[in-house]
């Protein structure tokens, strides 16, 4: 299989999961999207703010709805020791369990 069929078999919408851990080394999981098809370029370029403002005052909220229940989650980056931030997959979420909600993350 070539790199471009193995691309194409793993092509991902807008939806990002995104996990914070925590100084205290508790995990603050949460979900946003792009304007745009979450492609490695584009986690990259996401993932780069979430590292910059690391130990900074900012704090991000995050507003969507996941297996039929609404959350808002907030995470003060002054707090955060390690981010992982990857393509949410069509195993990750039902389609119709996601609704973007104007998720406010990090803004380049």
């Amino acid at each position: 299989m070539s790199e471009e069929e193995e691309e194409e078999e793993y092509e991902f919408g807008p939806v990002l999961s995104i996990e914070f851990t925590l100084r205290s080394g508790e995990t603050v999981s949460v979900r946003d999207s792009l304007d745009e098809r979450a492609d490695e370029m584009a986690v990259r370029r996401y993932a780069q703010v979430l590292i910059g403002q690391m130990g900074t005052d900012t704090v991000h909220s995050f507003a969507y709805w996941w297996g039929g229940d609404f959350y808002v989650d907030a995470v003060a980056m002054q707090e955060v020791a390690a981010i992982s931030v990857s393509p949410a997959g069509p195993d990750d979420d039902e389609e119709a369990d996601w609704d973007d909600w104007g998720g406010q993350g990090p803004q380049p």
